[in-house]
């Protein structure tokens, strides 16, 4: 399908007014606020090419027209400009990541904290799954005798914790021992047991990535209790919107080094409809994390983007360093 200038001019006025207002806008108001060289007549039948291509649909209480999911993607694809962000929230952004951290949950949490304060929408940043070669030690905490705490430290810094519970009865001086063999094993790369090689299997197999989101009330912001009820389920579940936005990433297009969208349609959760996902794609040890916001679908998507675009960059900066420490500790 082929959109001509004309038609790109008026798709985006009515767009930019909508996101700004939440408001349609009819021909004679389009050409005075956007001083558009075109008659009201004109810019009619330019609405109504658009409606035609799905751009727009009509409302029933005016003749103005508002964006379609289709519209909205079109805007997104090949008119939006990301905003640059202000010197004021590049030094507000600046400041979180010149703090040295030397763990990257740190570094994590606190850019969850940091979009939501930044956009007042959800901020969602979720870690990479590790794999487990890239496990540095593991300490085995003895809770009982047929019970212990895994706690599993990643080459990043990053910890994870397991339960374990034995079959048979494991003393706490047995504990520290069976520690001392997987971690002299995971030091040199061995494999000299096959019970240590399916402990390690066990507490490291599946070494998953945290999810860190913050203000996740505003998703139900100014909506009825009817309205929010699966929502609601949902987002009461740490393993489910986890799995939802890395579903997301994992059978959607996306476009690596930049800041993509992801409407709520397409996330097939009921109630999610008014919504907007907005990331990007980080990774470490090749594998994809998430840093991102969810707010509804009628938001500032220039100046969002723009700020996720800042924040990514400087978390990339603060992982190669960590990774970089990491590196000379072991030499």
């Amino acid at each position: 399908m082929v959109v001509s200038d004309r038609e790109k001019l008026v798709l985006g006025a009515i767009i930019d007014f909508y996101l700004l207002s939440g408001d349609t806008i009819g021909s004679r108001a389009l050409v005075k606020k956007y001083n558009i060289d075109l008659s009201s007549a004109t810019i009619r039948n330019v609405m109504s090419d658009l409606e035609d291509m799905g751009f727009v649909i009509k409302t029933h209480t005016s003749s103005g027209r508002i964006p379609t999911d289709k519209g909205y993607k079109f805007y997104l694809e090949e008119l939006l400009k990301i905003e640059k962000i202000s010197r004021e929230e590049q030094a507000r952004i600046n400041s979180v990541y010149e703090i040295k951290m030397r763990e990257l949950d740190s570094v994590l949490r606190k850019t969850s904290t940091l979009l939501s304060k930044l956009t007042n929408y959800v901020g969602i940043v979720i870690e990479p799954t590790q794999r487990k070669e890239k496990i540095k030690k593991v300490e085995l905490v003895h809770i009982d005798d047929y019970m212990a705490m895994a706690v599993i430290v990643m080459e990043n810094k990053s910890v994870r914790t397991k339960k374990i519970f034995f079959d048979e009865m494991c003393s706490e001086e047995q504990l520290v021992t069976l520690s001392q063999k997987i971690n002299y094993e995971i030091k040199n790369h061995l494999i000299e047991s096959h019970e240590i090689e399916k402990i390690i299997d066990f507490v490291s197999g599946e070494v998953e990535g945290k999810l860190f989101w913050e203000n996740s009330s505003e998703i139900f912001k100014n909506k009825q209790v009817n309205e929010i009820s699966d929502v609601l389920d949902i987002f009461s579940k740490r393993k489910k919107i986890k799995e939802l936005f890395e579903d997301a990433i994992k059978f959607k297009t996306f476009k690596e080094g930049e800041v993509n969208v992801i409407f709520g349609e397409e996330l097939a959760v009921k109630g999610l409809e008014d919504y907007s996902f907005v990331y990007s794609v980080y990774n470490m040890d090749n594998s994809p994390g998430i840093i991102g916001v969810m707010g509804p679908k009628r938001m500032s998507y220039s100046k969002t983007m723009g700020l996720i675009q800042h924040v990514t960059k400087e978390v990339d900066k603060v992982i190669k360093e960590i990774n970089n420490e990491g590196d000379s500790n072991d030499r």
